[in-house]
C-alpha cells in the first residue's frame, strides 16, 4: 500500500482524477461536435439531391418553352418530375434525421460510460438509497415510539438520547 494519502483507498490522487474528467470533458466535446457536423453534412445532402432534381425540372422548362417537348406529354413529365423531386427530398430528409438520431445516440451513450467511469451514481441508484433512508427513518420512529416515554429504558450505546 502506498504511503501516499491520495492514493487511500485504491482511488487515484486528485491530479489522476482531475486528469480523467479533463480527458473524458474533451471527448464529450468532440463527440458533440461529430453530431454537429453529422447534421450539417445530411442537411447538405438533402439540399445537393433536391438542387440537382430542380435543375432536371428547369431543364424541362426550357425544352416546354422551346417547343421541344410535346405540350400534353410536357404536364405529365413535370407532374412526375415533382413528385420524383418531393420523393428525394423525403428520402434525403429520412436520412438525415436517422443520422441526427444515430449520432445523438451515440453521444447519450459515450456520456453514460463517462459518467460511469466516474462513478456518479444513476437515478436508480440514488431512489435505492433514498428509499433505504425512508425505511430507516420508519424503522427509527418505530422504535422510538416502542421506547418508554418516562426515560427510563437503558440507553443505547453510541446513539444520543431523544430530546
Amino acid at each position: 500500500m502506498s504511503a501516499d494519502p491520495h492514493h487511500a483507498s485504491g482511488r487515484g490522487s486528485v491530479a489522476d482524477f482531475q486528469a480523467q474528467a479533463s480527458r473524458i470533458a474533451r471527448e464529450m466535446g468532440e463527440n458533440a461536435h461529430q453530431v454537429w457536423l453529422a447534421g450539417i453534412g445530411a442537411l447538405a445532402r438533402a439540399q445537393s439531391e433536391g438542387s440537382r432534381l430542380f435543375e432536371q425540372l428547369a431543364e424541362e422548362g426550357r425544352q416546354v418553352e422551346d417547343g421541344e417537348a410535346p405540350a400534353g406529354g410536357a404536364a405529365n413529365r413535370l407532374d412526375g418530375l415533382r413528385q420524383s423531386l418531393d420523393a428525394a427530398m423525403g428520402r434525403a430528409q429520412a436520412r438525415a434525421g436517422e443520422a441526427w438520431d444515430s449520432m445523438g445516440r451515440m453521444f447519450e451513450q459515450r456520456v453514460q460510460q463517462a459518467l460511469r467511469q466516474l462513478d456518479v451514481p444513476t437515478r436508480d441508484d440514488l431512489d435505492a438509497l433514498g428509499a433505504r433512508i425512508d425505511a430507516l427513518t420508519l424503522e427509527l420512529q418505530r422504535s422510538r415510539a416502542q421506547a418508554p416515554a418516562d426515560g427510563s429504558a437503558a440507553a443505547t450505546p453510541g446513539v444520543p438520547p431523544t430530546v
